[in-house]
C-alpha cells in the first residue's frame, strides 16, 4: 500500500511551472535605464529609477496613481540655496553622501581634472559646464528624485558668505587618481560684493564671446579664489559641494543673459569635435535650452 502521505500527481505538476509574467512587467524588462543599471550591477540600481520606469509604463496606458509631483519626473526646479527647507537641505545632503560612499562622485570629480575636454579659458566653457552640472543633479535625483541642484547666489547681499549649512560639511572624497580632504578660507564678505557688482555690467554685454570671457574670466575665477582650498585648484574644486551651488549660479546668470534683449540669439561659436560636449555626447547647441535638458530656474 502506498503511504498515505503521497499526495497524487495533478497534471499541473507533472511540468515545471513557468514563472508569471504579466505585460506590464515584461515591458519594463526591455527599458532602457532600468536595464542599463542592471548591466552595472546592483550598486547602481536604485528604487527612483524603478520607479520612473514603473510610472511612465502605467502612464502610457492612461493609468494613474497618487504619487508626489518627483514621482512623474517634472522639469527640476532649482531652487536658492537661501530658501530650502531644513529637509531640503537634508535630503540634498543624504543624496550627495550616497553618491559620496558609492564612488558615483568621485568619478565626476575626476572628470573636471581632465582639462583635454578645453572647458575653460574656451566657449565651451558655459555649455560644458551646464552639462556636468545636469549629470550631477540626475545623479542626485537618481537617489533621491525630489532633490534639484540649488544655486549659490552671491549676488545677494544676504549669501555674501560661505552658506551656513554648508559651513560644517567638508567631506574627504575619494576618486579613482586622488583624495580630497575638503577645505575652505573664504575671503570677507566685502570682497564678495565687490565682485559681484561686476555682474551687470557683464550682464550688459551683446556678444557672447565677451560675455563668457568676463564671466568666466573675471567672476567666475574670483569667487573660486575667495572661496580657497580645495576650490582654489580645478582638479579639486568639484570636490567642494559649494562648487556646484557656485556654477549653477554661473549657469542662471548665462540663463537669464540668454533670454535677455542683449544675449538673445547669441551662441557659442563652436563646431565640429569642439562643438561636443565630452565626455558626454550632448552637442552646444542641444545646451541652449534648459527646459529641454530638463530643468529650470525661478
Amino acid at each position: 500500500m502506498k503511504d498515505s502521505r503521497e499526495m497524487k500527481k495533478t497534471p499541473h505538476s507533472t511540468k515545471e511551472k513557468e514563472p508569471l509574467m504579466i505585460p506590464e512587467v515584461e515591458e519594463m524588462q526591455h527599458v532602457g535605464v532600468v536595464q542599463a543599471q542592471m548591466a552595472m550591477g546592483a550598486r547602481t540600481l536604485t528604487f527612483a529609477s524603478m520607479l520612473h520606469e514603473a510610472v511612465d509604463v502605467w502612464r502610457r496606458r492612461d493609468v494613474g496613481f497618487q504619487l508626489p509631483d518627483w514621482a512623474i519626473e517634472p522639469l527640476s526646479d532649482r531652487k536658492d540655496q537661501a530658501t530650502l527647507t531644513e529637509n531640503e537641505q537634508q535630503r540634498f545632503l543624504c543624496a550627495l553622501n550616497v553618491l559620496i560612499a558609492n564612488g558615483t562622485f568621485g568619478s565626476l570629480v575626476d572628470i573636471h581634472a581632465d582639462m583635454t575636454h578645453q572647458m575653460h579659458g574656451t566657449q565651451r566653457f558655459l555649455p560644458w559646464h551646464r552639462v556636468y552640472l545636469r549629470q550631477f543633479e540626475l545623479a542626485l535625483q537618481s537617489n533621491h528624485p525630489d532633490v534639484t541642484l540649488p544655486y549659490w547666489d552671491w549676488t545677494q547681499p544676504g549669501e555674501e558668505s560661505v552658506p551656513g549649512w554648508l559651513v560644517a560639511f567638508t567631506p574627504t572624497i575619494i576618486t579613482p587618481t586622488q583624495t580630497i580632504p575638503v577645505t575652505r578660507s573664504p575671503g570677507t564678505a566685502s570682497d564678495l560684493a565687490g565682485i559681484a557688482s561686476n555682474v551687470p555690467s557683464i550682464m550688459s554685454q551683446s556678444a557672447f564671446a565677451t560675455f563668457t570671457s568676463q564671466l568666466e574670466g573675471i567672476v567666475h575665477n574670483s569667487i573660486h579664489v575667495w572661496v580657497g582650498g580645495s576650490m582654489s585648484s580645478v582638479p579639486t574644486a568639484p570636490a567642494d559641494p559649494l562648487f556646484w551651488m557656485h556654477h549653477a549660479n554661473i549657469d542662471r546668470l548665462w540663463w537669464v543673459w540668454q533670454n535677455s534683449s542683449a544675449g538673445t540669439g547669441q551662441n557659442p561659436s563652436l563646431s565640429g569635435s569642439a562643438a561636443i560636449m565630452d565626455p558626454w555626447p550632448t552637442t552646444e547647441a542641444q545646451t541652449r535650452d534648459i527646459t529641454a535638458m530638463g530643468y529650470t530656474y525661478p
